[in-house]
């Protein structure tokens, strides 16, 4: 499988210079080859393929002013916009997608019409060699009198998984005007350890993030979204705010907002990156084999909540939890079964009779008697549904465990408050 190493780039006014030089090249080849096929598809030609393309453009100046392996690359970038194009016009025609896919537009500033560069792909690893302190590249002809035969930059960062190497793409970011590396890394498949088969079961939401069953524990975890959507929610005001400075100025964007944009969608990644992680470590304590997990794929289609309906269309980003919630599973060998999640809502853990909701938050069941909360149902029913089981195997009355984001780490909201461990601690040494 594949993974991504991302570190930060430290180069220094020069270094920076010769990195715009050849972004900007990437950007002019990448316009050209972008320009052919964008005349070729409106004339009713086929466009070309990546081989074709890589034999007319041999000889092009904005090919031939870049290293092989970053030109090569940059052909190919182009022609995969071409066939993501063609494949969202296929779901399209099907009736899959609600508007249609836009053609693949120029490398360039529609309002001032320059050239802007967004990366510099190189292709193999013979090109470029990455460690923990530097980073090495082969630079154009015309640029090795003065930098030598290969541009060395320092690098800030971890590389997270080792591997067979692929290729990396130098992005740069506006917002922060930072450069970063991207290296693409062929890691072994980890190897799932040979134990009995233990089951869990994480059902997902929007005001509750995670539900997670684990078999044989007596009590499920939730994970609360209450402390992340107030966090959302001050930099949704920011941004507004923003906005309506910049309108009132007559423009449409500024650095400050694309920043402020960038900083929410950080901090929710943050939160939900702790969230996997935390629930790939209580997976790992139970000795837990296969995680059953709730697949949602189209169900916001057709909802609207009212006032409410940010909740759900813009905070709840369940698809990136999901993904982050397999790939950290999958990191510690245990296995991910997607299931559906319909019906395991509306019927008890216990008895498997339909249940009543008085509130959103909790299930009511008229057979048994039992009172649940409604994650907390859900992903027992996700765990017996996933596990073959019948109806109370696993269910079992108590209180769930709550736990809440402090915007560092996530912990049980019946932990005691700093300051009362401090008195504590106090009244100790004053005995």
């Amino acid at each position: 499988m594949k993974r991504t190493n991302v570190v930060r780039i430290l180069p220094d006014k020069q270094q920076e210079r010769v990195l715009e030089i050849i972004g900007d090249r990437s950007a002019s080849l990448y316009n050209a080859v972008t320009y052919r096929c964008r005349q070729a598809f409106f004339k009713g030609e086929p466009v070309p393929s990546y081989e074709a393309l890589c034999s007319e453009f041999k000889e092009h100046p904005a090919y031939k002013a870049l290293p092989a392996h970053i030109g090569q690359e940059v052909i190919k970038k182009a022609r995969k916009a071409w066939y993501s194009y063609f494949a969202c016009l296929r779901l399209y025609r099907k009736g899959d997608m609600s508007r249609p896919p836009r053609v693949p537009r120029y490398w360039k500033d529609r309002r001032t019409g320059k050239r802007i560069f967004r990366v510099i792909p190189i292709k193999a690893p013979t090109s470029y060699s990455l460690d923990a302190r530097c980073l090495s590249l082969t630079l154009p002809r015309d640029l090795r009198k003065r930098q030598g035969d290969r541009l060395v930059l320092r690098t800030k960062g971890v590389l997270r998984f080792h591997g067979r190497p692929k290729t990396l793409e130098l992005k740069y970011d506006p917002v922060k005007k930072r450069w970063y590396a991207h290296q693409v890394v062929e890691v072994p498949e980890p190897k799932r350890p040979a134990r009995p088969e233990k089951y869990a079961a994480c059902d997902l939401g929007a005001r509750v993030l995670a539900a997670l069953a684990v078999e044989g524990l007596d009590r499920q975890l939730l994970f609360s979204a209450r402390e992340v959507i107030k966090d959302f929610l001050y930099w949704t005001n920011q941004i507004a705010e923003e906005q309506s400075r910049l309108n009132r100025a007559g423009r449409e964007t500024s650095r400050k907002l694309r920043r402020l944009y960038q900083l929410r969608a950080r901090r929710l990644r943050h939160a939900f990156v702790a969230l996997a992680a935390e629930i790939a470590r209580v997976l790992k304590r139970h000795r837990v084999t296969t995680l059953f997990l709730e697949d949602l794929t189209g169900i916001r289609e057709d909802m609207d909540f009212g006032p409410k309906n940010w909740l759900v269309h813009n905070f709840w980003a369940f698809r990136m939890l999901r993904n982050l919630i397999e790939a950290v599973s999958t990191r510690a060998g245990i296995k991910v079964v997607p299931v559906e999640p319909r019906g395991t809502s509306s019927r008890c853990a216990v008895c498997g009779h339909p249940v009543r909701r008085p509130v959103r938050h909790k299930a009511v069941c008229e057979e048994c008697g039992r009172v649940w909360h409604a994650d907390a149902n859900a992903a027992l029913n996700i765990l017996l549904q996933g596990s073959l089981k019948e109806h109370g195997a696993e269910a079992t009355p108590q209180r769930p465990r709550v736990l809440r984001w402090n915007r560092h780490r996530w912990e049980s909201r019946r932990k005691p408050a700093a300051g009362t461990l401090k008195a504590a601690s106090g009244s100790r040494m004053a005995a």
